[in-house]
C-alpha cells in the first residue's frame, strides 16, 4: 500500500508545475514573443571622398534599445558608427577604396537579441572630366576624339546637356566624338553630361566648344547684263553665327552695291553699256567669334555684258474712225535713249509720224483701212532692230439698229457691236436685234461672221440675210448658194458663233439681222462682226 504523505506531497508539486506554466503563457494564454531582431540592410550607398556621408543602418525587429558596434573589420577612414542610431556618418577622407566591416546590433529586452550584418561601403574619388578642351575641325573633314572623364565608378555615360554639336558630329555614349562636319556645321558651344555606375549614381558637366573653320565657299559669280537687275548672294561655311562681310578691295559694277554685311547679298542693276567690262574686288567674312575668325577670298569678278536691243511691241491695237487715237512702240536693252522711225509702208490716214523719242504713234484716224510698216529704233551705241507692225482702223462701232430702217450700213472689214439687254429693270427697249446693210457694186460672194464666243463673249448668235423687204434671201452657202441664208451655230451646240456665205449676182442691198437665240435679258453681249467679199 502506498504512503499517503507521499501523495500528499505529489499533489502539491503539480500544482506548483501548473502554476510555473500558467506563469509563462504555457496552454494557449498570454503574450506573444518579440519579433527576430534583423539588419535590414543589404548595402550602404556609395561614399566620396571630401563629401558629408550619411547613411542609416536599417532593422527591424527587436525590443526597447539598440546598440551598434563594429564587430569586424573597420569603417573607412573619416566615418563613425552611432551607438545608439546606427548612423554612419561623416566625411570620407579616402583613399578611394572599398571598406568591408560588420555592423552587429542588440536589443535590450529580455532576453536580449542579437544580430549582425557583413557589408561593404565603397568610397570613390569624386567624378570629374580629365577632357579639359576639345580641337576644332572643318568642313567634310573626319572627326574622331574621345572625352574623359575619372572619379567616381566606372562605367560612364556622355550625353549632350545644353546646346548642340556642330552638324554632323554625333556623341556617343562611351564619350567618342565622331563624323564629318558637314556643309551646315557651324561653330558650337555645348554641355557634356557624364554619369559614372555609383549607386546613387554621380554626375557632373562641362562646357565644351568644337570650332568649325571660316571658309568663303564662293569663288566666283555670274555675269550681269546692263540695265538689269542682278542679284547673287556670297556662300560661306563654318565660323560661329552670326557672320559680317565687307568689300576690302577692288570696285563693284556701277549700279550693283556692296555686299550686306549681314547676309553677303550682292545686287542692284548695273548701268547699260555697249560693250562688257568687268570688275574685280575682294570680300572678307568674319564670324562672331572673339577674336573672330577672318577668311578672304581675292579675285572675285563680275562682267557686266551689253543687252542686245530689241522692239518688243509685236502688235498694235486697233483705231476707230474719228477717235482719237495713241499706242506706242516700247523696246529694251541696248543703252538709252532710243530713237524711232517708220522706216517702210505708211501710217493709217491722220496717224503720226511716230514721235522719234517716245515711239508714240497718235492721231485721230478718218479712213477705215488697215496699214502696214516698219519700225525701226536706234540706241545711243548705233545699234538698230526693226519690227514689222499694222495698224486697223475700224468704222465707228454701231448704236441700236433694231429694225431695216435703222440699219447701219457696213463694207469689208472687222467692226465692234453689241446686242444690248431686253427686260432690264432700267430700260424701255424691246428685245435688241441688230440690223446691217451691205451694199453691193457688182457681182460679190459675201461672207459674214459673228465671232463672239472666240473672244469671250457668252452670246449664241444667229444671223439671217434678208432683203428690203425683210424676207430672207436663199442664195446661200457654198457650193451652190442655194440655201436659206440662215446660220446657227459652227458646231451645232459647241461653236456657238454663227457664219453665212451669200452669193450675189450684181449691184444690190442686202441686210444682215442678228439676234441672240437665248433672248433671255442677259447683259450687253459683245460681238465682232467681220465683212469680207464686198465688191
Amino acid at each position: 500500500m502506498r504512503n499517503p504523505a507521499n501523495r500528499l506531497l505529489l499533489a502539491i508539486a503539480g500544482l506548483l508545475v501548473l502554476g510555473v506554466v500558467a506563469a509563462c503563457g504555457g496552454g494557449g494564454g498570454g503574450n506573444n514573443p518579440p519579433a527576430t531582431l534583423n539588419v535590414s540592410v543589404a548595402a550602404p550607398a556609395d561614399g566620396v571622398v571630401g563629401v558629408a556621408y550619411n547613411q542609416t543602418i536599417g532593422v527591424t525587429g527587436g525590443t526597447g534599445a539598440r546598440n551598434f558596434t563594429i564587430s569586424a573589420g573597420a569603417l573607412p577612414a573619416g566615418l563613425t558608427l552611432g551607438a545608439t542610431t546606427g548612423v554612419i556618418s561623416g566625411t570620407p577622407s579616402g583613399p578611394a577604396a572599398a571598406a568591408n566591416f560588420t555592423i552587429t546590433v542588440t536589443d535590450s529586452g529580455t532576453p536580449q537579441q542579437t544580430d549582425s550584418q557583413a557589408l561593404t561601403l565603397d568610397i570613390v574619388d569624386p567624378l570629374a572630366f580629365t577632357t579639359v578642351a576639345l580641337p576644332g575641325t572643318s568642313v567634310g573633314a573626319v572627326y574622331n576624339q574621345s572625352i574623359a572623364a575619372t572619379g567616381g565608378t566606372a562605367p560612364y555615360t556622355f550625353g549632350v546637356g545644353n546646346g548642340s554639336l556642330p552638324a554632323g558630329i554625333v556623341l556617343a555614349a562611351n564619350g567618342t566624338l565622331t563624323g564629318p562636319a558637314t556643309a551646315e556645321a557651324t561653330t558650337q558651344t555645348l554641355t557634356v553630361v557624364v554619369t559614372d555606375s555609383s549607386s546613387p549614381a554621380l554626375t557632373t558637366s562641362l562646357n565644351l566648344a568644337i570650332a568649325v573653320t571660316l571658309e568663303i565657299v564662293t569663288t566666283s559669280l555670274p555675269d550681269a547684263a546692263g540695265g538689269e537687275f542682278y542679284s547673287q548672294t556670297l556662300q560661306a561655311q563654318g565660323g560661329l553665327l552670326p557672320r559680317t562681310w565687307l568689300r576690302t578691295a577692288g570696285s563693284m559694277p556701277a549700279g550693283i552695291a556692296d555686299p550686306v554685311a549681314a547676309t553677303g547679298a550682292i545686287s542692284g542693276t548695273p548701268d547699260p553699256a555697249c560693250v562688257a567690262s568687268t570688275a574685280v574686288f575682294t570680300v572678307e567674312v568674319r564670324d562672331s567669334a572673339v577674336p573672330p575668325a577672318i577668311d578672304t577670298q581675292a579675285g572675285l569678278s563680275i562682267t557686266v555684258n551689253p543687252v542686245t536691243l530689241n522692239i518688243t511691241t509685236t502688235a498694235l491695237p486697233a483705231g476707230v474712225v474719228g477717235t482719237a487715237y495713241s499706242a506706242g512702240v516700247q523696246a529694251a536693252g541696248g543703252v538709252p535713249p532710243y530713237s524711232f522711225a517708220v522706216t517702210s509702208g505708211v501710217l493709217p490716214s491722220q496717224l503720226g509720224p511716230i514721235n522719234a523719242l517716245s515711239g508714240e504713234i497718235a492721231g485721230t484716224p478718218d479712213t477705215v483701212e488697215v496699214r502696214a510698216f516698219n519700225v525701226r529704233v536706234t540706241d545711243s551705241c548705233a545699234d538698230t532692230d526693226t519690227q514689222a507692225l499694222s495698224i486697223t482702223i475700224n468704222a465707228v462701232s454701231p448704236g441700236r439698229n433694231d429694225s431695216i430702217g435703222s440699219a447701219t450700213a457696213l463694207s469689208n472689214g472687222t467692226f465692234a457691236a453689241s446686242i444690248s439687254p431686253s427686260g432690264h429693270p432700267n430700260t424701255v427697249f424691246n428685245p435688241d436685234e441688230d440690223y446691217y446693210a451691205i451694199t453691193t457694186t457688182a457681182a460679190s460672194t459675201v461672207t459674214v461672221n459673228i465671232d463672239a464666243q472666240v473672244n469671250g463673249s457668252p452670246l449664241d448668235s444667229v444671223i439671217e440675210i434678208v432683203g428690203a423687204n425683210g424676207v430672207q434671201l436663199s442664195t446661200c452657202v457654198a457650193p451652190t448658194f442655194t440655201s436659206p441664208c440662215e446660220s446657227d451655230d459652227v458646231v451645232l451646240g459647241i461653236e456657238l458663233d454663227s457664219v453665212l456665205e451669200i452669193q450675189l449676182s450684181g449691184a444690190t442691198t442686202f441686210y444682215v439681222h442678228v439676234v441672240d437665240f437665248r433672248g433671255d435679258a442677259r447683259p450687253d453681249l459683245l460681238y465682232d462682226i467681220v465683212i469680207s467679199g464686198v465688191n
